[in-house]
């Protein structure tokens, strides 16, 4: 809470250090919030800030000069119109909620807070309520309004809407599906079978007998005929 308020000093101190006109913003992070019913958002994450912010609005408005300036704080902190009760813009936890509701969001509260926290009532908002006191009990009423007029134009934070919640056999089934890659992998059994006998290599066929040759003859001089032969090579 302390941290957020000098957060905040120091940025107005730096943006009205030269011009009348701030230049820069004060970025105050991610809110979380849940999926809106019926109009209405569950803040998730970010609840001390905007419990910090409408503290300094409350203080703010039961401090304010003008009835203009201050109804106009008041509107931001509880919706008004014809007809119908008063609506808080937003509502603290049950435990909180009726502390809240009784010392922050009406007119003029904030100048009666109690010396001691009521019994069942939340210490710790009291604090922040006491140390939201002694802050502005430092402010001049032009240092107020500036930080006001910072708070509400200078000002920005993220909003991020959080995904519902699945249903439970979803998230049964996203757990089983974990631990099943988690154990660890067997691998089948392998069935081994004997080896097939190898083809025995074909014979090659024998060779063809060889063919028989005729049978050699040398010429005899006492053939049967010697005298032709003479005779043709005498010619």
């Amino acid at each position: 809470m302390a941290q957020l308020i000098v957060d905040l000093e120091n940025a107005v101190r730096d943006a009205f250090d030269e011009e009348d006109v701030p230049e820069e913003a004060l970025h105050l992070w991610v809110v979380t919030v849940s999926p809106p019913k019926s109009g209405v958002y569950t803040v998730l994450n970010g609840q001390q800030r905007f419990i910090v912010l409408a503290m300094f609005l409350a203080f703010a408005r039961d401090r304010a000069r003008t009835n203009r300036e201050r109804n106009r704080l008041d509107r931001l902190l509880v919706g008004r119109a014809i007809g119908r009760p008063p609506e808080p813009r937003f509502r603290l936890t049950p435990e909180d909620n009726a502390w809240f509701a009784h010392f922050m969001l009406p007119a003029g509260a904030t100048k009666r807070l109690p010396a001691t926290a009521p019994l069942g009532s939340p210490r710790e908002l009291l604090l922040a309520a006491r140390f939201m006191e002694r802050c502005f009990s430092g402010y001049s009423a032009g240092d107020v309004r500036k930080i006001v007029d910072f708070l509400l134009h200078h000002t920005a934070m993220v909003r991020s809407l959080a995904q519902p919640q699945a249903p439970p056999e979803v998230v049964q089934a996203f757990q089983a599906a974990i631990a099943a890659q988690a154990q660890p992998f067997a691998a089948p059994p392998v069935q081994t079978q004997a080896p097939l006998p190898l083809p025995k290599p074909a014979l090659a066929a024998p060779p063809p007998p060889p063919k028989a040759r005729p049978p050699f003859s040398m010429p005899l001089w006492n053939d049967p005929a010697p005298a032709d032969r003479h005779r043709v090579a005498a010619e």
